[in-house]
């Protein structure tokens, strides 16, 4: 991994720089922080849309809107001192820049999304479908590291099985990694062990479980498997099920974008 694009919402929330900047300490690559999109920009793609500004958005004014970019901008390069780095602007971060540009990166890191003053969950979802590339979302406050004790969340799919490649990086680099299958969240496919399995065969300190989850969801499981096993990361394939669908019912990639309490690796 040679090359990380990162993206802070506000200065308030620089958890995404400060494990952005670990990582590219780790694996010795150039870190690149790009500019968020204008809460002016952001009204004007839900518009276009055909959708509202989120209740309590609003359109920040000029200065405010300056005060913020140049807050997140010195918050990259206080945590990019010592880096090779770059910081794009404006001109490049439209609604939909982050999924454009970062294809061109190994790995993505976002702040975890929610409602205002959190990133908007729609930035999230351009990068994880558009750039083709894996996203790692940092919830606020986190600042430890990952990659030492890996949760892989398996469920038989073609996603999950995209993960294994998009985080290799990440797993040949863990001390230990359990594969992790919950009851009732599966498609058909190879089960935990046989991945397992696979992973040990590349050298890979690999357990693997397949755990019941009661009265709990999927993704709370996959959240409390993780604490308890000590782990620092969770690695997921992400929508198995259609994004519409878990937005009204409910599902394991969408907890774990809006709730987990510690960082998690999606691609799609």
């Amino acid at each position: 991994m040679k090359s990380i694009l990162t993206m802070a919402w506000t200065a308030e929330d620089p958890s995404a720089f400060d494990l952005a900047a670990k990582l590219a300490r780790e694996f010795g690559a150039r870190l690149v922080g790009l500019e968020p999109p204008s809460y002016g920009v952001m009204s004007m793609a839900w518009a276009d849309a055909g959708m509202g500004a989120p209740i309590g958005g609003g359109l920040a004014e000029d200065a405010e809107e300056r005060q913020r970019v140049a807050a997140v901008k010195q918050a990259f390069d206080t945590r990019a001192a010592g880096l090779i780095s770059e910081w794009r602007s404006a001109d490049d971060s439209g609604p939909t820049a982050i999924g454009i540009i970062g294809r061109a990166y190994d790995l993505i890191v976002m702040p975890q999304p929610g409602a205002l003053p959190k990133m908007p969950e729609s930035v999230f979802e351009t990068a994880l479908f558009d750039s083709g590339r894996p996203v790692l979302v940092v919830p606020a406050g986190f600042s430890g590291l990952v990659g030492k004790r890996v949760l892989f969340a398996w469920n038989g799919s073609t996603e999950s099985a995209r993960a294994i490649s998009l985080a290799m990086p990440m797993l040949s680099r863990a001390e230990s990694i359990d594969v992790l299958s919950v009851d009732g969240a599966m498609v058909p496919g190879p089960t935990s062990g046989e991945i397992a399995e696979s992973l040990r065969s590349h050298g890979l300190n690999v357990t693997s479980q397949h755990v019941k989850p009661g009265t709990r969801t999927a993704g709370q499981t996959i959240v409390d498997t993780a604490i308890a096993g000590s782990c620092d990361l969770i690695v997921k394939g992400a929508y198995t099920q259609s994004r519409l669908r878990q937005m009204i019912f409910g599902g394991m990639t969408r907890h774990l974008i809006l709730n987990s309490p510690l960082p998690v690796l999606f691609s799609y």
